[in-house]
C-alpha cells in the first residue's frame, strides 16, 4: 500500500496523473490536440489521429500512437513508443526502443530527415 501511495504521490507531482487523463484502461497522462498538432504526455496511451501537416509530439513511455494522414514532424522523448504515420518530413527520437513507422515522406529521397538517440530506437519504412 505505501508504495502505490508513493508511486501516485510520484506521478501525481510529474503530472502524469489527475483529472485530465487520457480515456482508456491502465493509461496516464494527457493528449491534446490544437491546430493541427497534437501532443501527448503519459503512459501506456494507445490512440488514434487524423492528421492534417501539424506536428505530433510524444512524451513519455510505452504509448501507441497511429496518425492517418501527413505531418510535419514527429518528436518522440521517452522509452518503448511506437508510432505509425502515413507521411512525415521529419523525425526526431530520443530515448531507448522507441519506433517510428510511415509509409511515405515528402522529400527527394523519399525518407524522412531524421534524429534518433537511443538504443534500439529507429525510424523504418513499413
Amino acid at each position: 500500500m505505501k508504495n502505490q501511495i508513493a508511486s501516485l504521490a510520484l506521478l501525481l507531482s510529474l503530472g502524469l496523473a489527475g483529472p485530465s487523463h487520457a480515456a482508456g484502461i491502465g493509461d496516464t497522462g494527457t493528449v491534446e490536440e490544437s491546430d493541427g498538432n497534437i501532443s501527448i504526455e503519459g503512459t501506456n496511451i494507445e490512440r488514434s489521429f487524423v492528421g492534417t501537416g501539424g506536428q505530433l509530439q510524444i512524451v513519455g513511455s510505452n504509448n501507441r500512437i497511429t496518425v492517418s494522414g501527413p505531418l510535419t514532424s514527429v518528436t518522440v522523448d521517452g522509452a518503448g513508443n511506437t508510432v505509425q504515420v502515413d507521411s512525415v518530413k521529419r523525425v526526431e527520437i530520443t530515448g531507448a526502443g522507441s519506433k517510428v513507422y510511415y509509409k511515405s515522406a515528402p522529400t527527394k529521397n523519399g525518407r524522412p530527415a531524421s534524429s534518433v538517440t537511443g538504443i534500439g530506437s529507429s525510424v523504418s519504412k513499413r
